[in-house]
Order: structure tokens, then C-alpha cells, then sequence
């Protein structure tokens, strides 16, 4: 039986080349469809700007890019920044000492307290505390904690968006803005704004509003008006002067 040998035909990089550009083309078709999809979404999102970066919501005029932000400072324009809250850009650095935390802990407690020191940082061990959110007494320091009675949150969005990272630390550790409170409280608070919770302690809510305001005006933040009416009705109801 003849054996017969037959040229071999190189298919390989024809059929690579094909792959290839079969690829190259998906790859165009999906990053498209993307782009049409962010474009749009885009559009929903994004209000129509004047000239300065600001547009009309409801009647009520917003800032949403510079050099609107810089005019209106320090008006309910400004306050509506849209920028997302990230508790990261809020944290302390690691290794900080918690000098204000750890003073805020020693002027309230009702007693006299105890200090541990580890790697040069001093820490309250033990003590008693009021707290002000509930009315009851904690003299365990593995439940008590501080809460910032305007929280990180609330600043952000009401002009602390692109506060430097010292400022943020400087709010997060003023004594003003810090009371001691159970740790249930402050995860059942979650940063929330008066509107949206309060104490469970009524006869504290005059005090939480008052400070609040306090704090709010030190550092030049502006809270929307809704909130405004908020406290100004709990003030009206629960301020005796």
C-alpha cells in the first residue's frame, strides 16, 4: 500500500491572529456599553451647573463644585457638597496616643480613676461615669466610651468635606465636642443626625441640642435647615430659659 506524505498547512497563526482580533473586538464592544452606561448615569446624576458650579433643588439653591463652594461658604448652599463620607479619612493615626480621650475619661468620671501606661501612652483602667444618653452610672471601662456629639459624619457633609487631616483630628478631639456614653448607645446612634434619633434620656435633650449648636458654630459648619427647625423645636419644648 502506497504511502503518501502530505504538505502540512500552517493554520496556527491565522487562526491565533482571528482570536486575537475576535478578543480585541469583544473587549471594544464591552468597554462601549461602559462607557454609554457611566455617560448616562452621568447625566442623571449630574445637575445642570450656572457658571460658578451651582444649580437650583426644589426651590432651594446648591453648591456642587468649586468656586461655588468658596462663594456661598458658610451658607445652606455651601452645605450641600455632594462628596461621599469615608470613616477612614476620620480615623487617628495608628500609635497616636488618645491624650483627649484619655482627659475627657479622667474629668467626668464620678470617682477617682486608674491609669495603665502602655508603649508611653497613658489609658484610663477604671473609674465610674455618667451617661448622659441614658441617665444610668457605668464604673465598667470595658462599656463605657466617648461620642462626639457632632459626629464625623454630620461634619463632613456640613463643611467638613475637605478639611485638611489636622483639622479633622482637632475635631475629633476637642473635649467640647466629646461625652461619655455607653457603647450601645453610640452603635444604636450610629452617627445619626437629632432628626433622625435622640437620647433615651428626654431631660438630657436640651443639653444635647445646646452643645451640639455649640460645637457646630466653633467650627463654622452649617447644618441643613430641616435640622435646624429640628433642634429649634426640641429647644422650644425641653429648653427652660
Amino acid at each position: 500500500m502506497p504511502f503518501f506524505v502530505f504538505p502540512s498547512r500552517k493554520l496556527t497563526p491565522d487562526f491565533s491572529r482571528h482570536a486575537l482580533f475576535s478578543g480585541i473586538f469583544r473587549l471594544l464592544c464591552v468597554l462601549l456599553l461602559a462607557a454609554l452606561h457611566t455617560s448616562s448615569a452621568l447625566a442623571e446624576e449630574t445637575p445642570v451647573l450656572d457658571f460658578i458650579g451651582g444649580y437650583y433643588e426644589d426651590g432651594e439653591y446648591k453648591c456642587f463644585t468649586e468656586p461655588c463652594f468658596t462663594i456661598h461658604k458658610g451658607t445652606d448652599a455651601a452645605a450641600s457638597r455632594v462628596r461621599p463620607f469615608s470613616p477612614r479619612e476620620w480615623q487617628a493615626p495608628r500609635g497616636e496616643c488618645q491624650k483627649s480621650y484619655t482627659q475627657v475619661l479622667a474629668d467626668t468620671s464620678l470617682v477617682e480613676i486608674k491609669y495603665a501606661v502602655h508603649e508611653d501612652c497613658a489609658f484610663v483602667v477604671s473609674g465610674q461615669w455618667h451617661d448622659a444618653y441614658t441617665g444610668k452610672t457605668i464604673d465598667d471601662i470595658r462599656v463605657i466610651a466617648l461620642d462626639h456629639r457632632v459626629s464625623p459624619q454630620e461634619a463632613h457633609y456640613w463643611g467638613a468635606a475637605y478639611w485638611s487631616q489636622a483639622q479633622r483630628m482637632e475635631f475629633l478631639n476637642d473635649p467640647l465636642n466629646l461625652v461619655p456614653v455607653s457603647i450601645n448607645q453610640i452603635k444604636a446612634r450610629k452617627g445619626r443626625s437629632p432628626e433622625e434619633w435622640m437620647p433615651e434620656q428626654k431631660s438630657y435633650w436640651c443639653d444635647y441640642i445646646v452643645h451640639r449648636e455649640i460645637v457646630t458654630r466653633k467650627y463654622q459648619l452649617r447644618p441643613p435647615k430641616e435640622i435646624r427647625d429640628f433642634d429649634h423645636q426640641i429647644k422650644n419644648l425641653y429648653c427652660k430659659y
